[in-house]
């Protein structure tokens, strides 16, 4: 598989070297957030003021037979308050993002391949960039790692291929290789956290130590995992307006995560933190599981502005949690509970898939909304399956000044969850934004940003409300502008 990546790398790139020229699209923005409660936390709300500053460099090559296109961006980024590092903030953090798409056109086919790779910090919703319009609320929300205190790295690489059986008939393969790691907290944040724990409601001390919680063994922190898909589509062009498809997909997915709570560890086989000594960590296991999807979908434009889509399958997902609970393990369990949670750890679950798109174009305005429920991995470890719908409005109030209005409702759940499911919530979320292109080398957008979520293991809802503004400088480039009078 390494060797026809290679192979395939580097005939997109030598076809590349023969594209027309290069173009290079630098830009540099400062970025401004107020947020009341930036971890949603319904009982101890965290007021943040972040402030980011951020350099990015976009590139493009092109010709009839080659396309290659890339972004590279970098953030600096401080946050005062409670952004779930603990304390009051100051830490110079970063995000940064690299994406690049080779493509390669041929007579009836089309490949290529696509890199993803980012690393971010806890403070990553602010890394928008909120003076383009399509990156309103653009996160997945399948994540709970707004309040943990570590760095991300994920990286997807996707290789992709189309290839026309007919003039009316296209067949499209794509693979998916993916990794995500987390670093570890702190050990401030581990005694923090464990102090909160065993002393809910209790203000948390300035110059809290190992001392204040003793030798403790750290539990709920997130989870490594990888992921490799497949994914197959057929469609077929039923008249110049409609469109019939079918989808395959197939996917694994393991991640290193925590044994089961009723296992004892020994105290030889925990690792301590290489900080702090009396931090123990129980060693990871490995839990794993496969699914398969298959849809069938009908696209067709219902008149010359108003279009619909619709998605519908199941799925089917085997799991396998054996290894956090093997039958050599020692446990707080009765025999009966062993026998039961032994039983348990295999098995299958099956459920439904859908989405029904709408887009309709008026004028100098744009309406579009979807409803979907699907199933995915989670920033933390989890496939989830989840419930969203979504809707956007875009409208020009001037030849330089557009703006636009997104409301996002999300209830995601993990599969195979236990009753004190960490995903099981409902989140609303609505954001209008304005977004002045006053110049034609400066933008300017503001925008609010309110949230709510109700957790399934809290009985109050948190609430947001943000503000951000950011003002953006991109050297003026004359493809750019035809693109936008396009």
């Amino acid at each position: 598989m390494v060797r026809l990546l290679s192979a395939l790398a580097l005939s997109l790139v030598a076809g590349a070297v023969q594209a027309d020229v290069w173009v290079w699209d630098p830009s540099a923005s400062i970025d401004q957030r107020f947020d009341d409660n930036y971890t949603i936390n319904p009982d101890n709300p965290s007021s943040v003021s972040a402030t980011r500053i951020v350099g990015s460099l976009g590139l493009s090559r092109e010709s009839q037979a080659t396309a290659i296109k890339g972004l590279l961006r970098a953030d600096a980024l401080v946050t005062i308050g409670d952004d779930g590092s603990g304390g009051a903030g100051g830490e110079l953090n970063s995000n940064r993002i690299l994406f690049l798409d080779l493509t390669r056109n041929q007579a009836r086919s089309k490949y290529g391949v696509n890199l993803n790779a980012k690393v971010d910090t806890p403070s990553r919703d602010i890394s928008a960039d909120i003076t383009d319009l399509s990156a309103t609320a653009a996160d997945t929300g399948a994540s709970v790692t707004q309040t943990e205190n570590v760095a991300r790295q994920r990286v997807i690489l996707s290789p992709y291929f189309s290839y026309n059986l007919s003039r009316r008939a296209t067949l499209d393969t794509e693979l998916s290789f993916s990794q995500v790691r987390h670093s570890l907290p702190s050990a401030a944040d581990s005694i923090r956290k464990q102090f909160e724990l065993g002393n809910p409601g209790v203000p948390i001390p300035d110059n809290l130590t190992i001392d204040d919680v003793g030798v403790f063994t750290v539990s709920d922190e997130l989870d490594d995992f990888n992921e490799q898909s497949v994914d197959i589509g057929y469609r077929y062009k039923l008249s110049p307006i409609s469109t019939f498809s079918v989808f395959l997909g197939y996917n694994q997915f393991s991640t290193e995560t925590e044994a089961d709570p009723a296992v004892i560890f020994p105290f030889e086989e925990k690792i301590p933190d290489d900080d702090e000594r009396q931090i123990l960590r129980n060693p990871k296991r490995t839990a794993k599981s496969n699914t398969a999807k298959f849809r069938v979908g009908w696209d067709r434009a219902l008149s010359q502005t108003l279009s619909l889509g619709i998605q519908l399958g199941v799925f089917r997902t085997d799991f396998d949690n054996s290894d956090l609970f093997r039958a050599d393990d020692e446990s707080v369990l009765s025999a009966e509970d062993r026998e039961e949670k032994l039983d348990n750890a295999e098995g299958s679950e099956q459920g439904y898939l859908g989405a029904v798109t709408i887009s309709r174009l008026f004028g100098i305005a744009r309406y579009t909304g979807k409803i979907g429920f699907d199933v995915l991995p989670s920033n933390v470890g989890s496939q989830v399956e989840s419930l969203e719908a979504v809707g956007d409005y875009e409208r020009e109030l001037g030849p330089l000044l557009d703006f636009s209005f997104r409301i996002r409702a999300y209830e995601p759940d993990a599969i195979n969850a236990s009753s004190d499911d960490e995903f099981a919530r409902r989140f609303l979320s609505m954001e209008p934004k304005l977004v002045w292109r006053f110049s034609r080398s400066w933008t300017a957008a503001a925008s609010y940003r309110y949230r709510r979520q109700k957790s399934q293991t809290d009985i109050n809802s948190g609430v947001s409300n943000a503000l951000l503004f950011s003002l953006k400088y991109s050297p003026p480039l004359e493809i750019r502008d035809l693109n936008k009078g396009s």
